[in-house]
């Protein structure tokens, strides 16, 4: 266990640097013990891990420890309110030749609010789906923000970025679901035995034309009609739950 107390040490100013995205190549940050010991149990590489709480830090006797104080841990961490514990971890590596044995996909259009992406990871990792393809323009799926709000399941579902030709691909082997607005078939009456990509676009525009094309089939939610639309990470939760239910 080293101690550092000053904010102008090298650690803690590499550290700092892994708030910004260009400098998350290789490392990002981790936040909590409950994230900290989900990048354990993956078998990550973690760095660093840094606390204020001595007898905390005597839980990861085995890693590279820091006891620091309350000024540090407010220049390292992302949030206003400090975890009680941060850890700089090895991000993790995915191949997209590893989902092509995975018969259970959910696909994630343009999504650009890194809270909305790390709720619909929490609620796809909770009704088992085997992996997510991000495609587009889409946040950071190892922001500091994706990460808490995946609550410690950011590591338990591999993630990928796919392009158009992958997916073509992934069309001779899988089905191509589509979530819309209005589908004359409704999620509660899912029926699929064979491997899918379930499919889902960003909040203000839907999934693009390029994906609607591939879909072999469209669902929607069904609501009252004063209703307008759902947040997309409640409409992607409901929508993992009924596939679910049928499994």
């Amino acid at each position: 266990m080293i101690e550092i107390t000053s904010i102008s040490n090298n650690i803690v100013k590499e550290t700092t640097k892994l708030h910004i995205k260009k400098y998350r190549n290789e490392y990002i940050i981790v936040e909590g013990k409950k994230a900290v010991d989900g990048a354990m149990e993956a078998d990550l590489k973690i760095q660093h891990i840094f606390s204020a709480n001595k007898d905390l830090l005597k839980n990861y006797e085995n890693f590279k420890t820091y006891l620091t104080n309350e000024k540090v841990m407010e220049k390292i961490s992302t949030t206003e309110s400090p975890a009680s514990i941060l850890a700089v971890v090895k991000k993790p590596k995915n191949d997209i030749e590893g989902f092509k044995k995975f018969k259970k996909i959910a696909l994630l259009d343009n999504i650009k609010d890194a809270g909305n992406l790390g709720t619909i990871i929490r609620s796809a990792s909770a009704f088992n789906i085997e992996g997510i393809m991000l495609y587009g323009e889409c946040t950071d799926e190892f922001s500091p923000k994706t990460i808490r709000s995946a609550a410690g399941n950011i590591f338990k579902i591999p993630i990928i970025h796919c392009t158009t030709e992958q997916l073509q691909e992934f069309k001779k082997t899988h089905k191509m679901i589509a979530t819309v607005v209005n589908s004359p078939n409704d999620i509660q009456n899912f029926d699929s035995t064979e491997p899918f990509i379930i499919m889902f676009g960003s909040e203000a525009d839907g999934l693009c034309s390029e994906l609607l094309t591939f879909c072999n089939i469209s669902y929607t939610i069904p609501m009252k009609k004063n209703v307008e639309s759902l947040n997309l990470a409640v409409s992607a939760g409901i929508v993992l739950y009924e596939i679910f239910k049928h499994q």
